[in-house]
C-alpha cells in the first residue's frame, strides 16, 4: 500500500508490475544522482517529471510511478526544471501550481514559448475555477486537486502517454 495524498492505494509490489500501455524501465532520482533499474523491466521507459516543492509528495509520486515501471525525474522547482528543459522532451509532466519563485502557470507559459509539447498534468492542493480555466488555458492537460487516488493519476498518465 502506498499513502498517496492522505489516502491509502494499492501499488504493484516487489516481483509484480502493472505495466503501463507504453512500457517503462526504472526510476532516476534526481536527488541521488543513480538510476534505479525496476527489476521487471523490459521495455524502453516513458520519462515522467514531477515538478513539486514538497519533498513528501515528490517522493510518493516517484515511488508509484516506478512501481509501474517509468523512469521519473523529480524537482523542487519550475526553475530548476526549466534550467534542465530541452525541446523535444518526450514524457509527461506533473506540475503543482504553488511553486517558489515562477508558479506553474508561469511554468506553462515558459514551456509554451519554449515549443514544448509534453504533456501537463496539473496537480494542486489549492485550487479554484479560475485556476483550473488557467492552467488549462496556459495548455496544461489535466487538472487534478490534491487528494487523488493514484489508480486515477496513473490513468491519466497513461492517456496522456498515448495521445502525444
Amino acid at each position: 500500500m502506498l499513502q498517496l495524498f492522505g489516502r491509502a492505494e494499492n501499488v504493484p509490489g516487489e516481483g509484480e508490475r502493472r505495466s503501463p500501455r507504453v512500457g517503462g524501465t526504472g526510476l532516476r532520482r534526481r536527488g541521488t544522482g543513480t538510476t534505479r533499474q525496476h527489476p521487471a523491466a523490459t521495455e524502453m521507459a516513458e520519462d515522467i517529471y514531477i515538478v513539486d516543492d514538497d519533498e513528501a509528495v515528490r517522493a510518493s509520486l516517484c515511488a508509484l510511478f516506478e512501481a509501474y515501471g517509468f523512469t521519473v525525474h523529480d524537482f523542487e522547482s519550475g526553475t530548476e526544471f526549466l534550467e534542465r528543459y530541452v525541446p523535444g522532451m518526450r514524457g509527461c509532466m506533473l506540475l503543482d501550481i504553488n511553486l517558489p519563485g515562477m508558479n506553474g502557470i508561469q511554468v506553462l507559459q515558459a514551456m509554451a514559448a519554449m515549443g514544448s509539447h509534453l504533456p501537463v498534468i496539473v496537480v494542486t492542493a489549492r485550487g479554484d475555477s479560475r485556476t483550473n480555466a488557467d492552467a488549462m488555458g496556459a495548455g496544461a492537460i489535466a487538472f487534478l486537486q490534491k487528494p487523488f487516488g493514484s489508480g486515477h493519476l496513473v490513468g491519466l498518465v497513461q492517456d496522456a502517454l498515448l495521445r502525444h
